[in-house]
């Protein structure tokens, strides 16, 4: 799933840009914490072998960790970014979006860990 986190990445990375392009930085900004996930899931899977030699866990509780960890970062952060939209409706239909893909693709992301080989 490295390539496609990459591609996640890239996608937003574009909607990002977009809104800077379209002068609305808030949104911009508050989209920012949705490219955590994706940026961390790359390096566990890099880094996941080697921390599992370190501490006193496996790779796939390792990897688990790092997705589980990085998903409540992103979503506190979401939480926080909200504060910047200007709108109620908006900053309720920005959370609950925002936590729906994190809590979904690290759903995703561990699934494929465990079973997708």
């Amino acid at each position: 799933m490295v390539v496609e986190c990459l591609v996640i990445f890239g996608l937003i990375l574009v909607v990002i840009v977009s809104c800077i392009r379209a002068k609305k930085k808030r949104y911009a900004l508050a989209t920012v914490p949705l490219l955590i996930l994706p940026l961390t899931n790359v390096a566990a899977y890099f880094v996941s072998g080697g921390l599992a030699g370190l501490l006193p866990m496996d790779k796939f509780t390792v990897y688990t960790a790092i997705n589980v960890i990085s998903a409540l970062v992103s979503s506190c952060l979401v939480g926080m970014m909200s504060q910047k939209l200007l709108k109620k409706s908006s900053r309720a239909a920005y959370v609950i979006m925002s936590l729906i893909f994190n809590i979904v693709l690290a759903a995703i992301l561990i699934y494929n860990m465990y079973y997708g080989k």
